[in-house]
């Protein structure tokens, strides 16, 4: 009974988000991309099947009040955009416990999370103060996840697929102290539809400050190449930089003098790591630095 109506609920889920993209449904009882600490991960039973799979997430040992459980990891390739909801089917523990969801960004792309380098977005913590199975829905937006980061950065990083996603448990005051025992059913992201056509007088240009130098590069996000184009006011000694989301220099496109006008110039990544990059327009009397995504 409990196997048939979590499938009930699944069918349920998905039918009502057609467009829906399932990222995990366990119906390939492969664990290899997991790994988890703190708490242990198993499937629900050898017979499971795609219709009924599902893994029992659990604590080996008693879990005492306002403590730390542990955190599982989903390591592969995972693209959630912007105003779009991080969907996780998950069992409750009818104690006073929560769940954080996080989305793991490799900016300096060396293959693993780095807290001094990367981007980590953590949402809010869920209850998981219920009976059963219920759809925990979080849409992605500033508002229900914080981006922890130490460099200048912002939710323009959902445009890359994420390395990861990741489950932290904790316990409250009022947990009665037990074993922990939950569950993930499915994994997806379900589009949000006011996002997938403008409002009437919108458009689909992004809300940066307007560029002074009318700056743009096109297409963005690109690969391997784009092109910059700028527009002088008048004649000046100009300067167009490339550089990498940690200040790095990349490459200087342009360093000369230059009469008004508009002007393209391409910038070409081959060679260079996916990620977050900017070009920085400077003048005898203006500096101005824009971004861009290189995705392969």
């Amino acid at each position: 009974m409990k196997v048939l109506l979590l499938f009930t609920i699944l069918l349920i889920s998905v039918s009502l988000s057609a467009q829906v993209i399932i990222y995990d449904d366990f119906s390939k009882k492969d664990l290899s991309s997991w790994i988890w600490g703190g708490v242990e991960m198993k499937y629900s039973h050898e017979t499971d099947n795609k219709e009924n799979g599902y893994v029992e997430i659990f604590s080996s040992q008693k879990v005492k009040p306002n403590s730390y459980i542990g955190k599982t990891t989903k390591s592969s390739p995972i693209l959630f955009s912007v105003g779009n909801y991080v969907n996780v089917m998950m069992q409750g523990v009818n104690n006073d416990a929560t769940v954080r969801i996080e989305l793991l960004y490799d900016i300096d792309n060396n293959g693993k999370y780095n807290e001094d380098k990367d981007i980590l977005l953590m949402s809010k913590p869920v209850s998981l103060n219920f009976s059963g199975w219920k759809e925990v829905k979080i849409k992605l937006d500033e508002e229900n996840f914080k981006l922890i980061s130490k460099f200048n950065d912002d939710f323009t990083v959902t445009e890359e697929s994420a390395i990861a996603v990741q489950f932290e448990f904790e316990t409250g005051k009022n947990y009665k102290e037990g074993k922990f025992l939950s569950g993930i059913a499915l994994i997806s992201e379900i589009p949000n539809k006011e996002n997938l056509a403008p409002k009437e007088n919108e458009t689909n240009i992004s809300n940066e400050k307007e560029s002074y130098f009318e700056a743009k590069n096109y297409p963005n996000p690109f690969n391997p190449s784009t092109t910059i184009s700028f527009t002088l006011k008048e004649g000046t000694y100009v300067k167009l930089t490339v550089y990498d989301r940690l200040g790095r220099e990349v490459k200087t496109l342009l360093d000369e003098n230059k009469p008004a006008g508009s002007y393209t110039i391409e910038f070409n990544a081959s060679g260079l790591p996916s990620g977050i990059y900017f070009y920085r327009i400077k003048t005898d009397s203006k500096t101005e630095v824009r971004k861009m995504i290189f995705a392969k």
